[in-house]
C-alpha cells in the first residue's frame, strides 16, 4: 500500500510539473534536450568493435527504445512504452529517484547497498585459448562468463595471483556499484564499460552501473607513461605544498575529465584527512597538515571535480573521505588493523580535522566515507545503558547521523570503507559478516558497503526486521540519486570517436594534461638546503652557461659541469638505457651527463623517504630509515615486544610470509612492493638510505665534488643524519626525472616554489612524543611546517 501512495503521487507531481506549459528544464539538471544513448546504437555506430564482449549481452535482458513527448526524447529505461516519472529527466534526481525505489522490491534495493570492489579490471581478460603458446592473446572485450541468471563468473586477482571465481551479479543480485583501477589502456577500459553499462541498460529496471577508482594520478614510474595514459601529477601532499588554487584547480578538472573519458563516473577521494600523524601510511594522499591549508585546497577541489557548487552531469562525482578523520590514527598505525583500530584526540583536536570535511560538503560533495577507526573522543560515542560504546565510525549514529548529517549538514550518499563488516570491524568483531553488522552500519547512517558483494545478508537483515522500512526505502533513494545526477540513466556511454582523440599519446589534449602535471610537479617542490659554492653563488641553481659557476664547481678543468645522476627509477641513471629526462646533448646548456661519480663534478642522486605500510601488518613504520617496526597495545599505552604479525585481512595470501620480527622488517620485503596505491606504499627503507650514503662516500673520496640530494616524501623523512652534510637538498611530493632536472638546471626559467604541508621531525623520538591530532608540535624540528627556500634569495630563508 505504502509503494502506491507512494507512486501515484510521484505521477501527480509529474503531471503538475510538466502541465501548464512549464519549462521543462526547471527541476532538471539539464538545460537542453540531453543526448539519449542506447545499446543497440552504440554498437550501430561502432560496427568494429570485438563481438566478444557484445555477443553475451545481446542474448541477455530486454532491448529497450526510446519515448517521445511533445518533441522530447526520454529512455524508456523499464521498456513498458510510457513514460514513468523515474524516466522523466525533467524531473529532479530526488524525485525520480523516490519514483525507483517505489517500483522496486527490496530485493531488488539489496544489491544497491553494495560497492563491489575489485583490485583491477578482472572481468576484462586475455584468452590464451588454453595454450602456454600466448603469442595469439586477444582481449576479451568484457562479460566473460554470463549466465542466464546475470551473475558474471570472474576471476578476482589479488597481490599473489588469481582467486577462485566468485559470481558478481547484475541481474540477481542488483549491483549498480563497482570499484576499478583503471589498467588497462583507455580505449579498452572504454570499451568494456561500454558493454558493461549496455548489460545494465537491458535489465528490468535499466539501472545503469557507478563505476568509481580510488585516487590514480598522484604518483609516478618515471618519465615513461603509464598504460592507462593517465596524467601524472604530484601527490595531493604536493598540492599542499604549491599552496596554488589555480593548479589544485586544474588537478581536480584533468582527473575528472579523464575519469569520466574512460568509463568511469566517481573517485574514492579526496581525502579530507589532516596530516597531524607523520607516521600514517597515507598522508602523501592528504592535502595538508593544517585544517584550515586542507580545507582552503578541498573546497576548489571539490568544485572543480564536480563541476561545481552542484555535481555537473559531465563531471565526476566525489566520494570524500574518511569522515570524521584518519589523520590521527593512533601511533601512525593502520587503521585496517587491529593495533591501529583507534584515532586519538590526545590534543582536543577534532574540531581542526572536522574543517576540510566541512569545507568539501559547503562545496558540494556528493557522497561520504567513514574510517575503519574508533573516534575516542567521549562526545562521539554511542551511549548503551549508560555507557559509551567503542566502534568504529561507521556504526556510530552520533558520528553518522548526529554530527555529519545534523550538524555538518550532508545530504548525500554515505559508504563504509572496504572490509569494515569483515576483518576491521572494530567495536563489533562478534557479528562480522552477520546481517546484524549490516543493521548496526545502515541504522546509523551508513548506506553502502564497501568491497564485497553482501546482497544476501542485507536481504536477511531485512526479513529480520533490524532495518526498517522507512530506512531502508531512504538508503536506496541515497543510493540511486547519482546515478540521476550523473544523466546517466539517459546516455551512460562513452563515444569512442571522442575517446580516441582525448586519449591520442600524440595528440594535444594528452601533450596538454601531461605538462599541466609536470608543471604541478615542478610547483611542489621544496628547497631545504643551498649552500654556498662561492661568495654570493649558490649550489643552485646549477648554472651551466656561468664561467664563474663553471670554475666554482669544475673538478677537471674541461669547461663543463659533469654531472652524475642516480635515479630512483632502474635503468634510468646516467649513461644508463632509460635516461630520457637528459637524453638530449642541448637540453641542459653546457652539462654533461656521465656514467660514473669518479667522473662527476656534481653528483646528484634521488632518493625516498621511508614509507609506510598500509594494507599489511598490526605494526606501525617510524620515519627514521632503520627504526624497527612497533606494535602499540591501546590498553596498556605502550608498544609491545611481539613479533610484528600480518593482517588477517589477506589471510591466505599473506600466511605463507608468515610473521616479521622488527628488524627483519626494517631491511626487506614489503617496503619496497607497490610504487602507487597498493598493500605497501612506496620504497624507502634501508636501500634508499644508502643512496645517501654512497653520494656522501663519493664527496670524501673526491675531493671538490659537490652532492645534490633529491627526497620524494610520500612521509616526512627524518633527515637529521645527512642534510647539513649535502650541498643542496630539494623535497618533492612525486616528480619525474625530467620534472626534478629541470628545476635543477633553471630549465626555462624553472625554480622550487613550494613551503612544506608538513614538519620534517629531528628523530623519532620526537615523533613519539608529539599528540597524534595536533600539527607541527613535534620538538626542534630541521624543517618547520611552511618551510622553503628559493632562488632569489641564493640560500636565505622565504623569499
Amino acid at each position: 500500500m505504502r509503494n502506491s501512495i507512494l507512486l501515484i503521487s510521484s505521477i501527480i507531481l509529474v503531471l503538475t510539473v510538466t502541465g501548464c506549459n512549464k519549462d521543462p528544464f526547471e527541476n532538471s539538471i539539464y538545460s537542453k534536450q540531453p543526448e539519449i544513448g542506447l545499446y543497440q546504437d552504440y554498437l550501430a555506430n561502432n560496427s568494429d568493435l570485438p563481438s566478444e564482449g557484445t555477443d553475451p549481452v545481446l542474448n541477455t535482458g530486454v532491448e529497450k527504445d526510446i519515448i517521445r513527448k511533445s518533441k522530447l526524447l526520454f529512455k524508456d529505461s523499464n521498456g513498458n512504452g510510457k513514460l514513468e516519472p523515474y524516466e522523466d529527466w525533467r524531473l529532479s534526481p530526488q524525485e525520480r529517484a523516490a519514483d525507483l525505489v517505489a517500483r522496486m522490491t527490496n530485493d531488488m534495493k539489496a544489491g544497491l547497498f553494495n560497492w563491489l570492489g575489485e583490485s583491477g579490471n578482472t572481468a576484462m581478460t586475455k584468452d590464451d585459448k588454453g595454450t602456454e603458446d600466448t603469442s595469439d592473446d586477444r582481449l576479451y572485450y568484457g562479460l566473460e562468463g554470463l549466465n542466464a541468471d546475470g551473475t558474471i563468473e570472474r576471476t578476482v586477482m589479488t597481490a599473489f595471483g588469481p582467486s577462485n571465481s566468485v559470481p558478481f551479479s547484475m541481474i540477481k543480485n542488483g549491483a549498480r556499484y563497482i570499484n576499478d583501477q583503471l589498467e588497462l589502456s583507455p580505449l579498452d577500459e572504454v570499451k568494456f564499460n561500454n558493454n558493461l553499462q549496455g548489460l545494465a541498460e537491458r535489465t528490468e529496471f535499466g539501472i545503469p552501473v557507478i563505476i568509481s577508482s580510488d585516487p590514480l594520478h598522484s604518483g609516478f614510474n618515471g618519465d615513461d607513461m603509464w598504460p592507462s595514459r593517465l596524467s601524472k601529477w604530484p601527490f595531493y601532499l604536493g598540492l599542499g605544498a604549491a599552496d596554488d588554487l589555480k593548479t589544485t584547480k586544474a588537478f581536480g578538472q584533468t582527473v575528472a575529465d579523464e575519469m569520466r573519458m574512460s568509463g568511469h563516473h566517481m573517485l574514492l577521494g579526496p581525502q579530507a584527512d589532516i596530516a597531524t600523524e607523520p607516521r600514517w601510511g597515507r598522508i602523501q594522499h592528504l592535502l595538508h597538515a593544517n585544517g584550515d591549508a586542507a580545507a582552503k585546497h578541498m573546497s576548489v577541489l571539490i568544485k572543480a571535480m564536480q563541476g561545481g557548487s552542484t555535481l555537473d552531469p559531465e563531471a565526476m562525482a566525489t566520494t570524500v573521505k574518511h569522515i570524521p578523520g584518519s589523520g590521527s590514527v593512533v601511533e601512525g598505525m593502520d587503521s585496517h588493523t587491529a593495533a591501529g583500530q583507534w584515532s586519538v584526540f590526545p590534543g582536543n583536536n577534532l574540531d581542526e580535522h572536522l574543517k576540510p570535511f566541512q569545507a568539501a560538503i559547503d562545496a558540494g560533495a556528493t557522497s561520504v566515507m567513514a574510517c575503519y577507526s574508533i573516534i575516542d573522543v567521549e562526545e562521539y560515542k554511542d551511549v548503551i545503558d549508560g555507557k559509551p560504546v567503542d566502534e568504529g565510525a561507521a556504526f556510530s549514529t552520533k558520528i553518522m547521523t548526529d554530527l555529519l548529517r545534523d550538524e555538518m549538514g550532508f545530504d548525500g550518499s554515505v559508504v563504509s570503507d572496504w572490509g569494515i563488516a569483515k576483518s576491521s570491524a572494530w567495536g563489533h568483531m562478534d557479528i562480522q559478516e552477520k546481517p546484524e553488522i549490516f543493521a548496526e552500519m545502515f541504522n546509523a547512517g551508513t548506506y553502502q558497503y564497501g568491497g564485497t558483494d553482501y546482497t544476501e545478508n542485507w536481504r536477511e537483515a531485512f526479513e529480520l526486521g533490524l532495518i526498517s522500512q522507512e530506512k531502508i526505502d531512504e538508503g536506496a533513494r541515497k543510493s540511486l540519486e547519482l546515478q540521476f545526477k550523473l544523466g546517466l540513466f539517459e546516455n551512460p556511454y562513452v563515444d569512442l570517436d571522442e575517446a580516441e582523440k582525448f586519449w591520442d599519446p600524440e595528440g594535444d589534449e594528452l601533450r596538454s594534461r601531461y605538462a599541466a602535471g609536470e608543471a604541478a610537479m615542478k610547483k611542489a617542490m621544496v628547497l631545504t638546503e643551498n649552500k654556498d659554492v662561492a661568495e654570493n653563488l649558490a649550489m643552485l641553481p646549477v648554472l651551466g652557461t656561468s664561467d664563474e659557476y663553471i670554475s666554482s664547481v669544475d673538478r677537471n678543468g674541461n669547461g663543463v659541469v659533469d654531472v652524475y645522476f642516480d635515479s630512483v627509477y632502474p635503468e634510468a641513471d646516467s649513461g644508463q638505457s632509460r635516461t630520457k629526462a637528459f637524453s638530449t646533448e642541448t637540453q641542459y646548456l653546457n652539462i654533461n651527463f656521465v656514467d660514473s661519480p669518479e667522473k662527476a663534478d656534481l653528483y646528484i642522486a634521488r632518493m625516498f623517504s621511508r614509507g609506510a605500510t598500509y594494507f599489511g601488518t598490526q605494526g606501525g613504520t617510524p620515519l627514521s630509515f632503520d627504526g624497527p617496526v612497533m606494535v602499540w597495545d591501546h590498553d596498556k599505552q605502550a608498544y609491545t615486544d611481539k613479533a610484528v604479525k600480518v593482517n588477517s585481512h589477506f589471510s591466505e595470501g599473506f600466511a605463507e610470509f608468515g610473521a616479521w620480527k622488527f628488524n627483519d622488517w626494517s631491511q626487506v620485503g614489503g617496503e619496497s612492493g607497490f610504487i602507487g596505491q597498493g598493500f605497501h606504499t612506496y620504497l624507502g627503507g634501508l636501500e634508499s638510505k644508502a643512496v645517501v650514503d654512497k653520494a656522501l662516500a663519493a664527496k670524501e673520496a673526491y675531493p671538490g665534488m659537490k652532492v645534490i640530494i633529491g627526497m620524494t616524501a610520500s612521509r616526512p623523512g627524518i633527515v637529521t643524519d645527512f642534510h647539513d652534510k649535502v650541498d643542496a637538498m630539494i623535497i618533492d611530493f612525486a616528480a619525474t626525472d625530467k620534472a626534478f632536472l629541470d628545476i635543477i638546471f633553471w630549465q626555462n626559467g624553472n625554480k622550487p616554489q613550494g613551503r612544506l604541508p608538513v614538519e620534517f621531525p629531528r628523530d623519532d623520538a620526537s615523533v613519539e612524543a608529539q599528540l597524534e591530532d595536533v600539527p607541527g608540535d613535534t620538538a626542534n624540528p630541521v624543517y618547520e611546517i611552511g618551510y622553503g627556500l628559493n632562488y632569489a634569495s641564493m640560500g636565505g630563508y622565504g623569499g
